[in-house]
């Protein structure tokens, strides 16, 4: 069935059943967040499932009388012990590393033509609109949630001097905002695209549920009016864009999923460990023979045993005491900790870029630096069968936005253009090596001019200036050594 016939239904509620079917019917977008925020409930195994413990409360002057008949302290209560809930970041730190692989590098927009087209293109997409800084929201989103869009959408904005124009601005869907759904035709591709978000309606002031629609060819906006969606006044509107607005991701699980076990492994011994430390922690003091202890506020505190003789020999004798210290070996809970954590960021291709697995690894060259993070490149690789679309799509639906809404006279220069969007490394490079590399692929002549780089120097203020007061020193050592009676 087409989008056409869809929306020709005589039961509209029909059609927003089809319009709104998630492609993943098992997708848990609100769970995944709150792992993401730090709340450990989703697996049986997660931290937050811990049990508190409880422990028996006794009468230090009352007793009773035990099943076998002796006399014991009176039990009066219990008392709660709360565990130990430790929680990491991991989960954000995976996120936040995978997405700057993807789109942390430096933004390049390119093009097969320079023309004016192309340098207001240039302009929307990285000025405006923000470009870089959207697509790591978003991949942020698609990572944590397994689904997100932007919506790009025509604004009229008036200027300084009274002229009205319309830029083009994006909204990026998460949680937040509500909820959406593709349509995809019998080939794959997307014919429809629908948001459902809450809003006040202008007719009676009141909160309802909206429904928005956009096909290539129109935009259709719903109100829920006591159970029935309402066509809004005005609607269908002409998609001027001449195509879908939005641009669309997802994924089949959050993207932590693949070591979701072993971060409860790690997090539950964590917190076990903390138990344990709080427990025996502070020690406690064992005490042999009779002796006269001090009270907790004495100050200069010391203990006195009653020195004894022994009736039998003659040899005196007293009490003693020590404190009662854990002296349990913790090498083994250390290696398990250890490996635990080297599995989850390995499991998930994700460096472990903590201080203390930093601050060893020496002055590498940048090739070797890249070797130690291929895996993450490798990952982020496979990630741009998911995200290289995405910008290829962005690309295109802003150009249709320039060319049939916002600036229209630039339709053909767009063509020639051909706007290319690519990331560079998110890795720092290595100035000097690459300079060595130029230089013996030169055959060991200068690579750049002395104009090149006066002007990379961050102590040049006037390029011009500095370039003559050189020029000027040149000739000056020149002058000095120049030899009488020769023209050189």
């Amino acid at each position: 069935m087409t989008i056409q016939e869809i929306l020709a239904l005589s039961d509209f509620k029909k059609a927003v059943d089809v319009l709104t079917k998630d492609t993943r019917g098992d997708r848990e977008r609100e769970e995944y967040r709150k792992e993401y925020k730090g709340e450990r409930t989703r697996r049986a195994a997660s931290v937050d499932k811990r049990e508190n413990k409880s422990v028996d409360i006794y009468s230090e002057t009352e007793t009773e009388f035990d099943n076998d008949g002796n006399e014991v302290p009176k039990k009066t209560g219990t008392k709660p012990i709360f565990v130990a809930k430790a929680k990491t970041n991991i989960p954000k730190r995976i996120v936040r590393i995978a997405t700057a692989f993807l789109f942390g590098g430096e933004m390049n927009v390119s093009f097969a033509e320079d023309n004016d087209g192309s340098q207001h293109f240039k302009e929307v997409f990285e000025d405006n609109l923000k470009m870089k800084s959207v697509f790591n929201r978003f991949a942020r989103i698609v990572k944590t949630e397994t689904k997100s869009a932007i919506v790009f959408y025509p604004r009229p904005t008036t200027n300084e001097d009274g002229t009205t124009v319309t830029d083009v601005k994006t909204l990026i869907l998460s949680l937040k905002n509500g909820d959406f759904w593709p349509h995809f035709d019998d080939y794959g591709d997307m014919d429809a695209f629908t948001r459902k978000y809450k809003a006040i309606y202008d007719e009676d002031g009141k909160e309802h549920d909206f429904l928005w629609i956009q096909t290539a060819d129109a935009e259709y906006r719903y109100v829920d009016i006591s159970g029935e969606w309402v066509l809004l006044e005005g609607y269908p509107l002409k998609n001027l864009a001449g195509k879908i607005t939005v641009v669309y991701a997802e994924q089949d699980d959050p993207e932590w999923e693949d070591v979701a076990n072993l971060l409860d492994y790690y997090e539950n011994r964590i917190s076990r460990m903390i138990d344990t430390n709080d427990y025996f922690g502070d020690p406690i003091l064992k005490n042999y023979g009779e002796s006269s202890l001090p009270s907790k506020n004495t100050v200069g505190k010391q203990i006195t045993y009653p020195i004894k003789v022994d009736p039998s020999s003659g040899k005196e004798y007293h009490g003693d005491a020590d404190y009662l210290v854990w002296q349990q070996s913790i090498d083994s809970i250390k290696l398990e900790l250890e490996t635990l954590r080297n599995e989850i960021f390995t499991g998930s291709s994700t460096p472990d870029l903590g201080f203390e697995n930093m601050k060893g690894i020496g002055a590498l060259s940048g090739t070797a630096i890249e070797l130690m993070f291929i895996e993450a490149f490798i990952k982020a690789a496979e990630g741009m069968e998911i995200f290289g679309p995405v910008v290829q799509r962005s690309v295109s639906v802003v150009r249709a936005m320039i060319s049939n809404i916002t600036n229209t006279k630039l339709k053909e220069p767009l063509k020639k253009a051909r706007p290319k969007v690519t990331f560079g490394t998110v890795l720092p490079d290595d100035l000097k090596e690459m300079v060595d590399v130029l230089y013996l692929a030169n055959g060991g002549k200068a690579i750049n001019s002395q104009r090149t780089i006066v002007a990379r120097s961050p102590l040049t203020k006037n390029v011009d200036e500095e370039i003559a007061q050189l020029e000027a020193e040149a000739k000056a050592d020149s002058d000095r050594y120049k030899v009488e009676g020769m023209t050189l």
